[in-house]
């Protein structure tokens, strides 16, 4: 019996141990992932202030704080300076992990170009907003509901048709938030996944190996710790709460967000609401996380660009181009021909743009009348 016990003791201490250690790479991981984003300060796509000089006159962006906690959100509201009729509606874009509303002004000012209004956020924690850190993967539906507070407040905003559209982080915010009631009248998910844990430990299998997937409830607990009942906020509920029309697309060889995995796409028989529609993507050379937004053209010469930068990043022993020396990644960037790696695909766009424009927005319109 003493013999049992101990052994059956030492196992639970091993146990004991083993969580524990486990809680804390859990943690620590999620801490390191979620610290501040940067601004961009070396890219291969054009900044608005290099789209302002290139058409100057064009564009107007202006600039809104938002409050979200303790923390202020920095939006921008694209238009164009001159318009021939009443904007098409309103974007409010949601941007994905590691970046922030201006790694996608190529697309955001594509779709000004329509005709549309588009309001770009940086969520808690990257580029222009304030907070140390970017906090969890929750943090992405919670600012979008403060955005969309705000949106509801303004004059000038409140009456247009109002659309989301969101990459990676921001393709599961768009369809979390809807959790929330907001009025919406249609929503893109790009890349989205269905809800926090799913995809965290999704991809520390990738990282690390199928051993993470015992860590599952301590990915849980320290998202509870953090977020408490917003934890586990699932797209896919989200969706199902209303008739709002969805386009979800997704890049069939996508290796971050599981087009196979924790990809919304790959959950469409849990999905209920009737108006939603499930577009894979797959452009020649561009069926990855976010390539799709690119031409062919464009991908190609970013490709060749990235591969160019294998060069010094052997050099100088770093992981990565974002770890080379400032004066040697503008030396390199100095040489980008921007016309060629800020195209856009003019395909995906016309999707995103036709989707929109198929939406009654008079139904709401009868329907809050009621």
């Amino acid at each position: 019996m003493k013999t049992g016990f101990k052994i059956a003791a030492g196992a639970l201490a091993a146990a004991g141990l083993w969580a524990g250690g486990s809680y804390a790479a859990v943690k620590a991981g999620m801490a390191g992932t979620f610290g501040r984003t940067k601004m961009l300060k070396y890219s291969t796509d054009r900044t608005y202030a290099e789209y302002e000089a290139l058409y100057p006159g064009r564009y107007t962006r202006k600039p809104v704080q938002i409050s979200s906690g303790d923390e202020t959100l920095q939006g921008y509201i694209y238009s164009l300076a001159e318009m021939s009729g009443d904007p098409k509606g309103l974007i409010i874009f949601s941007h994905g992990v590691f970046s922030g509303q201006e790694y996608y002004v190529s697309g955001i000012l594509n779709m000004v170009d329509r005709g549309y209004y588009v309001l770009g956020f940086d969520n808690t924690g990257c580029c222009e907003s304030t907070g140390k850190n970017s906090k969890g993967l929750p943090q992405g539906p919670i600012d979008l509901s403060n955005v969309l507070d705000y949106v509801e407040c303004n004059r000038e905003l409140s009456d247009l048709p109002r659309f989301l559209f969101g990459h990676s982080w921001g393709g599961y915010s768009v369809c979390a938030v809807l959790n929330f009631d907001y009025h919406v009248d249609g929503v893109v998910s790009v890349s989205g996944f269905t809800n926090p844990v799913d995809v965290t430990q999704e991809m520390g299998v990738s990282m690390f190996g199928q051993v993470v997937r015992a860590t599952r409830p301590m990915i849980l607990l320290e998202n509870k710790k953090l977020f408490g009942k917003l934890a586990e906020l699932s797209a896919i509920d989200g969706i199902n709460r209303s008739d709002v029309p969805v386009l979800i697309m997704h890049g069939v060889g996508d290796d971050y967000v599981k087009y196979n995995g924790s990809g919304i796409i790959n959950h469409k028989d849990e999905i209920t609401n009737p108006n939603v529609e499930f577009m894979p993507l797959d452009y020649p050379l561009r069926n990855g996380h976010g390539d799709f937004f690119m031409s062919e053209e464009a991908k190609v010469y970013v490709d060749a660009f990235q591969e160019k930068l294998k060069g010094p990043v052997k050099e100088y022993h770093v992981k990565g181009y974002w770890d080379l020396p400032d004066e040697v990644k503008a030396e390199y960037y100095r040489d980008v021909d921007k016309n060629i790696s800020s195209q856009v695909n003019i395909e995906f766009f016309d999707t995103v743009d036709r989707f929109y424009s198929s939406i009654d927005v008079s139904k709401r319109e009868k329907a809050e009348e009621e």
